[in-house]
């Protein structure tokens, strides 16, 4: 395999062994940081609410075990793909809940992350070819305000101005609860409409750093010496930059891609909240309300474990790509 040994792959693989260890180990401490006993609360909700109740739903749920016993239960679940039982929703399983909403937070975070990149593809092209135009010098300067604002912040302003006063999208869910659908294409339709201002929301914050990223890309590919040499060599402008300079700054931003994922995910956490999206942000909000501790960990051991493996694939896949990469 080109680009890689065998030393590096086992670094890399070790890497990402510790971090996702390290990364389910706050997963199993933060939910029980935050004090309470869930069988009490879900006791509360109950005409059984005695102290035998609470109980026998503490045995149940093996919160009565030491905090040893219950992390070495909770990581062999783990290997097992085992995210237990839902107390809130008891005795539904953890991993029915992450079915249901995963692929809305999917649809939104693939969607937003391909037309975030293909649009700052081109408009970090467009500004590099125009350095220090009218054009490069508005693009980034807006590029930088829209990176330093909060995913959250850009999504309440989509939703007050284009759901709440103008009435154009839904102001919550991911289809329409009172309508029957004769056919797919007018579910289809339907997903796309309520989807497109979370959708927007990711893009307009990710697409800006993203621009500027490629901007910087095409400005060092054009600096280095053999791209100075086919320009000396009298090649068109538009040859060089189809040629050689977009391949090889596309290099770098697949990296990027793949890192972008994690990054993309953790907006459409919150971006769902503002939306009312049914999809793990939601999930987890719920479930921390209701101090349901399965439904925390499995959905962000799933995200961990996501992110993890992108981040693997990419150190593996980017030498492979790009030769000229030190394994290191």
């Amino acid at each position: 395999m080109r680009g890689l040994n065998k030393g590096y792959v086992i670094k890399r693989f070790f890497s990402a062994v510790l971090t996702l260890f390290i990364a389910l180990t706050i997963n199993f401490a933060l939910p029980r940081l935050m004090g309470g006993n869930p069988a009490e609360y879900i006791a509360s909700k109950t005409a059984m609410n005695s102290p035998e109740y609470v109980e026998a739903l503490t045995e149940q749920f093996g919160l009565n075990e030491g905090i040893f016993t219950q992390y070495i239960s909770y990581l062999k679940q783990l290997v097992h793909f085992n995210f237990g039982i839902s107390y809130a929703n008891y005795p539904t399983p953890v991993s029915d809940i992450i079915i249901n909403a995963l692929p809305w937070t999917l649809l939104i975070v693939l969607s937003s992350t391909i037309i975030s990149f293909a649009i700052a593809w081109v408009l970090g092209t467009l500004a590099a070819m125009k350095k220090g135009s009218v054009f490069d010098k508005t693009t980034v300067g807006i590029s930088f305000y829209v990176q330093s604002v909060p995913y959250y912040f850009v999504a309440m302003i989509l939703l007050m101005v284009f759901a709440f006063n103008l009435d154009w999208f839904p102001l919550s869910h991911a289809v329409s609860t009172r309508v029957t659908y004769t056919g797919m294409i007018g579910l289809l339709g339907d997903i796309i409409y309520h989807a497109f201002l979370p959708v927007l929301s990711l893009v307009l914050v990710g697409l800006a750093g993203r621009m500027i990223m490629m901007r910087s890309n095409i400005l060092q590919v054009f600096s280095e010496d053999y791209m100075v040499l086919a320009q000396a060599k009298g090649l068109r402008r538009s040859k060089i930059l189809s040629k050689y300079a977009l391949r090889n700054a596309l290099l770098p931003s697949f990296t990027g891609l793949m890192v972008s994922l994690g990054q993309a995910v953790g907006g459409a956490l919150v971006t769902e909240l503002v939306f009312s999206y049914p999809g793990l942000g939601l999930t987890i909000y719920n479930a921390i309300m209701n101090q349901d501790y399965p439904v925390v960990q499995g959905c962000f051991a799933l995200i961990a474990v996501c992110v993890v493996v992108l981040n693997f694939l990419a150190d593996l896949l980017y030498p492979i790509i790009d030769p000229r990469v030190s394994l290191s």
